[in-house]
């Protein structure tokens, strides 16, 4: 069996401090890419002349963005430009383990079907020493969802929140035309990482391998670091607030998600070969946001039907913030009846 080629897309803006652990860590790979694309994006340090002065086995192109493209559309440009038969997605700061190119590239070899491929990841402070704490933790990525994901529901766990980190995925060439461009006009928060592991779960064609594949590094000065579950948790709604808070504000949140799902669903149809009947569990999710925002304000018991009726199709609990509980499932559809 023909062991593919393996294309790293590296991106960089000022990371002078950081690069040369990074490429090291990539030149001691196991099994070695065929080439690294790096995408500079506008350094004003020495990100550049020391990634010059490093001696490779293996090609390292360098690319400059002149003005800067910024980090989405600076991965898109590094992809195009990769050959190789698979991509992997490189941050300026992390650190590779040796065997990570070996692992990925005997899975996407052995699963021919699989387009797309991320693995967990430990999380270590700026001078590389643990944390404690996995990736997977930050973003509920446990047991229960790893079984989940398994049985086909992958779609309708990453609505919940992508727990797809960029730098832990691995694709193929053959993916990217699918992929590219990058949409950059759905949401702020959803960035490419996102957007592939979205447009791979349509049709159950991303996987993952449960280990520690690199070193995320955790530092001030990263534009994108690992946010757990607990940090970006909304702030609690008290049960005075729910009968006193004016409409807009309990209708705003289901809008916004409205229209999110709805934006991703005409992106994906103008944009890729997927058809409408494809995208059920996107659809789903705009009409339950959709249906949430349109419940009648008075009176309330034209409520009643149509939330019980979301309620057992199971809508509450696929669409459901990330930890919440069955109690809370169960408050959701009451208080759209009852505020």
């Amino acid at each position: 069996m023909n062991v593919p080629t393996i294309s790293i897309a590296l991106c960089t803006y000022n990371g002078s401090k950081y690069i040369k652990t990074q490429i090291t860590s990539l030149i001691n790979q196991t099994l070695k890419p065929s080439e690294i694309i790096i995408c500079d994006d506008n350094s004003s340090d020495d990100t550049l002349e020391i990634i010059r002065s490093i001696e490779a086995p293996f090609p390292i192109h360098i690319y400059e963005n002149k003005p800067a493209l910024r980090t989405v559309k600076n991965f898109e440009r590094a992809v195009s430009l990769c050959t190789g038969d698979l991509i992997m997605l490189c941050d300026q700061d992390d650190f590779w383990i040796p065997t990570k190119l070996e692992v990925m590239s005997k899975y996407m070899t052995q699963h021919p079907k699989t387009n797309v491929l991320f693995s967990n990841a430990l999380l270590v402070d700026e001078n590389l020493n643990s944390l404690g704490k996995k990736m997977w933790e930050t973003v509920n990525l446990y047991e229960h969802e790893l079984q989940r994901w398994k049985n086909g529901h992958s779609t309708e766990i990453l609505m919940a929140g992508n727990r797809v980190t960029g730098c832990t995925m691995c694709f193929r060439k053959s993916f990217v035309s699918e992929v590219i461009p990058f949409p950059t006009q759905i949401d702020k928060d959803f960035i490419h990482d996102g957007w592939i592991a979205m447009l791979a779960s349509i049709t159950n064609s991303i996987d993952f391998i449960n280990e520690d594949l690199i070193w995320y590094r955790q530092h001030p000065a990263q534009q994108v670091g690992a946010k757990s579950y607990e940090s970006i948790v909304q702030e609690k709604v008290t049960l005075k607030n729910r009968f006193t808070r004016p409409k807009t504000e309990k209708i705003g949140p289901f809008l916004s998600k409205a229209l999110f799902y709805k934006k991703i669903i005409d992106y994906i149809l103008e944009n890729t070969s997927h058809k409408i009947e494809e995208l059920d569990p996107l659809a789903r999710a705009f009409e339950h946001y959709n249906l949430r925002a349109e419940l009648p304000f008075k009176p309330r018991y034209k409520r009643f039907i149509p939330a019980l009726v979301n309620y057992y199709k199971g809508n509450y609990h696929k669409y459901c913030h990330l930890g919440s509980s069955q109690l809370g499932i169960l408050q959701a559809m009451i208080g759209d009846i009852v505020e």
